[in-house]
């Protein structure tokens, strides 16, 4: 790769990263997804970024990118691990191995390579950045270079998110934003459903009464439904919401699987075959939403923009981590992002910013000349 390719790379990254501090106003999901942009850029396989605690003298880890789940919300006094390394110091740590820290705390880790980097406002510490590989990966003087420059984006990022949270008005901003989000992902989506069981219908009487009968039937249930959903989001609005009906709630009670089965039934039959190999025993009620959220936003977008024929909808569990990915074999997205629509790209920041509130990573899987997948790795913890 040439010195020209790494840079128009590098430019794209803090494109992104621009993007991402004007488009997001919560602190920890913004600084999840500068982490993991952080980590992509120089090829690290984890990092974590802390706020410094001037009261108690410690740094506490606000977000992580593939850390053990134990890592988010942990503390570290100075000289304690690579955050209080670099606590202590006020600069830059380079290390070959992590192991050689007078203070490591993470286990399995000592021979990574790791970089800890301060981040000052005004003079002043305010948090750590930190990113580590395992071998071969080492890192050098440019790798320091650009984290330094995220780590400058992120005192912005976490002075702007601050100031927010000050302002009288932001608490207001963030219901609306989440009311957005959900009506994007759910009310939205149960319309084109609408619109595509109304298409079909002609063709149902065209091959029988009972067909079309039968698609007049999923027409009014997905109608009502999207009436119920629409209600609940009415409560929000107006006072303590009675969500009794809707699909959030269907999900909270019986789980992220039996949901995943009555929306696709409704919104994915006879346009896609969808599988879905889900075990939600381990999750939360706010975890089991939002991968519900996705999944709604993903199958819709196979459907939609993909033409898919089949999508597989899956959840595994790896140690402390769990990995839910939405894959289909449809025709993808086009290559240059200018060509995306602009559904797709509310979509995809609606499905980030979710997993980001889990304090996880979204990726976006290019299954080259067919297919597309979505990833979202968290901790469970």
């Amino acid at each position: 790769m040439t010195d020209s390719d790494e840079a128009m790379i590098d430019q794209d990254h803090l494109r992104e990263m621009i993007e991402v501090i004007s488009g997001e106003l919560e602190l920890r999901p913004l600084l999840t997804m500068i982490v993991q942009k952080a980590c992509e850029l120089l090829n690290a396989e984890r990092g974590s970024i802390g706020l410094v605690d001037t009261n108690e003298n410690v740094v506490r880890i606000e977000a992580v990118y593939r850390m053990p789940s134990e890592e988010l919300g942990s503390i570290s006094g100075p000289n304690e691990g690579l955050a209080g390394c670099v606590y202590a110091r006020c600069a830059p740590v380079l290390l070959d191995s992590y192991g050689s820290l007078d203070q490591p705390i993470l286990k399995g880790m000592d021979r990574d390579s790791v970089i800890g980097m301060p981040i000052m406002w005004r003079g002043d510490i305010i948090g750590t950045f930190g990113i580590g590989a395992a071998p071969p990966k080492r890192f050098g003087d440019n790798d320091i270079r650009m984290l330094g420059i995220f780590a400058r984006h992120a005192a912005i990022a976490i002075n702007n998110a601050r100031s927010y949270e000050r302002e009288k008005h932001y608490a207001a901003l963030k219901e609306r934003q989440r009311l957005a989000r959900d009506l994007h992902d759910n009310v939205s989506q149960l319309i084109f459903s609408l619109s595509l069981v109304a298409e079909s219908i002609g063709a149902g009487y065209g091959r029988s009464k009972e067909e079309g009968d039968s698609r007049v039937a999923r027409l009014l249930e997905i109608a009502s439904l999207a009436q119920r959903e629409m209600k609940a989001l009415l409560f929000e609005l107006r006072g303590p919401a009675d969500e009794g009906e809707s699909l959030a709630a269907y999900a909270r009670a019986n789980g992220l699987a039996r949901a995943l089965h009555r929306h696709c039934a409704l919104a994915a039959n006879d346009y896609a075959a969808v599988v879905i190999n889900v075990a939600d025993e381990r999750l939360g009620p706010d975890q089991t939403e939002a991968l519900l959220r996705i999944a709604q936003e993903a199958v819709a977008n196979a459907i939609r923009h993909g033409k898919a024929d089949n999508i597989l909808i899956s959840l595994d569990y790896q140690d402390h981590e769990a990995v839910f990915r939405v894959t289909d074999d449809g025709r993808g997205l086009p290559p240059q992002a200018g060509d995306e629509s602009e559904t797709t790209r509310i979509g995809l920041a609606s499905m980030r910013a979710r997993a980001a509130r889990l304090g996880g990573s979204f990726e976006l899987v290019r299954g080259g000349a067919r297919g597309l997948g979505v990833e979202v790795r968290f901790p469970l913890a």
